[in-house]
């Protein structure tokens, strides 16, 4: 978008270059012409968008995830509210997914549900109204513009993202001459974008790098998410009982940081093709990096939260889904009558192994079906 473009140049005339960090933040996050701000004429999501998640898969992940937060509310002891809290709600299309199964076949769990989206856009928070009332469940809802302006509630419940962390601005290094160096952007002879090399004056990204196995090999590029580590002490603060679910792709340190992946992980998608064009046309493709889950769940230790597993998504679904697999009690999701969505879901070639799921609690039982199958080494 030129008129973003305009904007990310006078920053940049200012000094000369701005960290990667804050042209992503322009570039997804810009009030007007941020990716993820503007009014587009197409849709994001689904096939006529830039990418698939799992809720373009059809309302079989809502119920998935609705069938665990049962079980959540269960043995916490069935409080009144239950509070459910989602940031990145998107179109709200998956708590509308998850809140139509509990209405249909868990009436007093569904009566218990407090559900409150965390959106600081408020023609995002606009639209996602229009859609709640749409569906009837205006009474179940609340907005709040950051996580801190919930603090306080004293709530019990689970605050969850499904492919959010992805889209954090990230800060990206590279091995120069023996030294770590901070991959930032200035403008180039014909307008464009371009990379620059600047020492790391960053005493937060300095202390990032020092404690991450980052391999000494010359030209290794890498990102670094310093917002992901803050947005997780936030979230460590949410509950006085209750549970932490971030879904997302990535891995966990020792994989992220291999020697072979000398260039890194940050991506953009546009019509559902992958590209490594970040800095072209700011605003008119998503950019995305994956997820250090290990740093994640360190953070997350750090405020207080318990790690209690981490998984994919096909052993994640698998563990919740398990008594309706074995035909043993409980409410049913629909899976027989969405097989093709559950393949999708789970299967390796599909999103089964392409999203991670990492599970923490604050004072609430560790024994939870979607942990089943995790692997307890997982995050090593």
């Amino acid at each position: 978008m030129k008129e973003l473009a305009e904007i990310i140049h006078a920053e940049i005339g200012a000094s000369g270059s701005i960290p990667f960090e804050r042209f992503m933040e322009l570039a997804l996050y810009h009030p007007e012409y941020g990716y993820y701000r503007c009014k587009k004429a197409r849709p994001r999501l689904g096939r006529e968008g830039d990418f698939f998640t799992s809720v373009s898969v059809g309302p079989l992940f809502g119920r998935l995830l609705g069938r665990q937060f049962l079980q959540m509310w269960e043995v916490l002891g069935k409080p009144d509210p239950f509070w459910i809290i989602e940031q990145g709600a998107e179109d709200t299309q998956l708590a509308c997914d998850l809140l139509t199964w509990a209405r249909e076949h868990v009436p007093a769990f569904f009566h218990a549900i407090r559900y409150a989206v965390i959106e600081e856009h408020e023609v995002t928070r606009s639209r996602q109204n229009e859609k709640i009332l749409t569906e009837g469940f205006a009474e179940k809802f609340v907005w709040f513009k950051n996580i801190s302006d919930f603090e306080g509630h004293e709530a019990e419940g689970v605050f969850f993202s499904n492919e959010l962390v992805d889209a954090f601005p990230v800060s990206v290094i590279r091995r120069v001459d023996g030294c770590w160096r901070e991959l930032q952007v200035t403008r180039g002879e014909e307008g464009d974008f371009i990379w620059v090399d600047k020492p790391i004056n960053d005493g937060e990204l300095a202390e990032a790098i020092r404690t991450l196995p980052l391999p000494v090999i010359e030209g290794y590029r890498t990102e670094i998410n310093l917002p992901a580590r803050r947005w997780m002490a936030d979230v460590g603060r949410i509950f006085k009982r209750g549970y932490v679910l971030t879904i997302d792709y990535g891995f966990p340190a020792s994989v992220y940081y291999e020697a072979f992946r000398v260039n890194g992980t940050l991506t953009a998608y546009l019509e559902h093709r992958r590209t490594g064009e970040v800095l072209v046309d700011p605003g008119s493709r998503d950019i995305t990096a994956h997820v250090d889950f290990t740093t994640l769940a360190k953070e997350g230790e750090k405020a207080g939260l318990a790690t209690l597993g981490f998984s994919d998504q096909q052993h994640f679904l698998m563990g919740v889904a398990h008594d309706e697999l074995s035909e043993a009690g409980g409410p049913r999701t629909g899976i027989a009558e969405n097989v093709r969505a559950w393949n999708t879901l789970t299967h390796p070639n599909h999103l089964g192994t392409r999203f991670q799921v990492l599970l923490q609690a604050q004072d609430a039982p560790h024994d939870l079906d979607g942990l089943r199958y995790s692997r307890s080494d997982g995050l090593v």
